[in-house]
C-alpha cells in the first residue's frame, strides 16, 4: 500500500512540474513579446542581437541577466530605474502588472 501511495505521489509531482513548466514557458514567451513590443532591443543586446540605437543610449547586454539579478530586483528596477541607480538612462516600464511579470520572467530566463 505504501509503495502505491509513493508511486501516485511521484506521478502527481511530475505532472504538476510539467504543467508549471508549460505555464512558465508561456509567461516567458509573453515576456519576450513585451520586450519586442516595448522596443527594448533598441538599447539592449541579447545574444549579439540588438543595441542598434547607438553607444550613448546603449544599455547593458542582457544575455545573462537571469544569472545576475533576481525577479524582485528586476521588477523594482523596471518600475523605477532611477530609484535603484540615479544615473540610469532607462525609462520606467509603462504597462500592466501582467506584462511586467511576463517581462521579468523573460529576463530571468536569460542565462
Amino acid at each position: 500500500m505504501a509503495k502505491e501511495v509513493l508511486v501516485l505521489m511521484s506521478a502527481l509531482l511530475l505532472a504538476a512540474t510539467g504543467a508549471w513548466a508549460q505555464a512558465d514557458s508561456a509567461l516567458i514567451a509573453k515576456g519576450e513579446k513585451t520586450f519586442a513590443d516595448k522596443k527594448c532591443v533598441l538599447c539592449h543586446v541579447i545574444k549579439e542581437k540588438g543595441g542598434t540605437v547607438g553607444p550613448l543610449a546603449r544599455g547593458p547586454d542582457l544575455s545573462t541577466v537571469g544569472t545576475q539579478r533576481d525577479a524582485q530586483w528586476l521588477k523594482v528596477f523596471l518600475k523605477d530605474p532611477k530609484a535603484v541607480n540615479p544615473r540610469a538612462k532607462m525609462m520606467a516600464f509603462k504597462g500592466t502588472e501582467e506584462k511586467l511579470e511576463a517581462l521579468v520572467a523573460y529576463l530571468g530566463s536569460l542565462k
